[in-house]
């Protein structure tokens, strides 16, 4: 199940963090007081609310085998920088600080909650493939998207109520990324990928702008994560990037620290305002610009934060990986051992 990545998707984890984070920056700026930044507002949210669906899309068109060390390491990297953030910014109440020490259970992170949650499900979605037909597998995918998609873009109404931030839409866009790892795993053709990518964006964009115009305040309706045109470009996407072939060591290295700049992103934030800060630039016709700088700076940040972690306490990780292992397997035995005894007393 399992492939070889090359730097073409890890160039593609990159530029996926960085629209997220320009997202966030943009999102911080009250581009209203000019025209000319409110409609590079909503293009940006056309072009990088993509980014989340690309990655659970990559994550499903290679397959997720469970490792549950590897989960523990993941772990381990948020809640340390989870706690350094939240004592940086001096943020010393309790109730913070207990949310900083559990943060994929506390959903501190939204993203990070929801991807641990599907790596639980992926030894049981990934039999989905296997046991059904490719027929049935369409249809399955078919009323997933109808229902999750294409009814909350265009009904103005979602059943899950989460713009598609979480688990349900997560399993949906990994198993179609299943779907075209498996189906179309072939070449396509670049021009009409880059024309379906163009095109959803456009639509997105037109959709959007005209509504923040009519009702004099930003609307996010066509680029919400569960819109079914955010869906179809993160496809083109996808495909897109397939098509390239090329590999850099120094790519694949620094792809390794995106999970680490999204922890990272607000705390980096709040260090970086003391000296750059965009809103009196909210008005000015070159905001982007800096506004691009200031995104890379904080990747650039995170990036070298995490390598002198992997290179210090990062030593520690195997040894405590390899404990918190332990403990857990054996509360997971004692649990399945009384609930098996409580079922067959009271079940018998």
């Amino acid at each position: 199940m399992s492939k070889e990545r090359s730097s073409n998707f890890e160039l593609l984890r990159l530029l996926c963090i960085f629209g997220i984070l320009m997202m966030h920056t943009f999102g911080g700026i009250d581009t209203s007081v000019s025209l000319l930044n409110t409609e590079i507002h909503v293009l940006v949210n056309s072009i990088f609310n993509m980014g989340v669906t690309c990655f659970i899309l990559i994550s499903g068109y290679f397959g997720i085998r469970f490792d549950f060390k590897k989960l523990i390491r993941l772990d381990l990297m948020i809640i340390f920088f989870t706690v350094f953030g939240t004592i940086a910014v001096g943020n010393f109440g309790i109730k913070s600080l207990i949310k900083s020490c559990i943060p994929v259970i506390s959903r501190y992170y939204w993203f990070i909650s929801c991807y641990f949650f599907l790596c639980f499900l992926t030894p049981f979605l990934n039999q989905i493939p296997e046991k059904l037909s490719k027929e049935n597998f369409r249809k399955l995918l078919a009323i997933l998207l109808l229902l999750f998609s294409v009814i909350p873009t265009f009904g103005f109404f979602e059943i899950m109520q989460d713009g598609g931030k979480g688990l349900v839409h997560m399993v949906m866009i990994y198993l179609l990324g299943r779907y075209l790892s498996l189906y179309h795993n072939r070449s396509h053709n670049v021009h009409r990928l880059l024309s379906g990518l163009l095109l959803s964006i456009g639509f997105i964009f037109l959709a959007d702008s005209s509504l923040t115009f009519l009702r004099g305040k930003l609307y996010t309706t066509f680029c919400r994560d569960c819109s079914i045109f955010i869906i179809f470009g993160s496809v083109m996407v996808l495909l897109l990037f397939r098509e390239i072939h090329f590999h850099s060591r120094f790519i694949n290295r620094a792809a390794g620290n995106v999970l680490a700049i999204y922890v990272l992103d607000g705390t980096v934030q709040t260090f970086l305002l003391k000296w750059i800060d965009l809103k009196p630039y909210a008005g000015s016709w070159f905001l982007v610009f800096p506004a691009i700088g200031y995104v890379l700076a904080i990747m650039g940040i995170a990036c070298l934060l995490n390598e002198v972690r992997k290179a210090t306490i990062g030593h520690l990780e195997p040894w405590i990986v390899d404990v918190v292992n332990r403990v857990v397997m054996w509360g997971a035995n004692v649990v399945r051992t009384v609930a098996e005894k409580l079922m067959a007393y009271f079940l018998a």
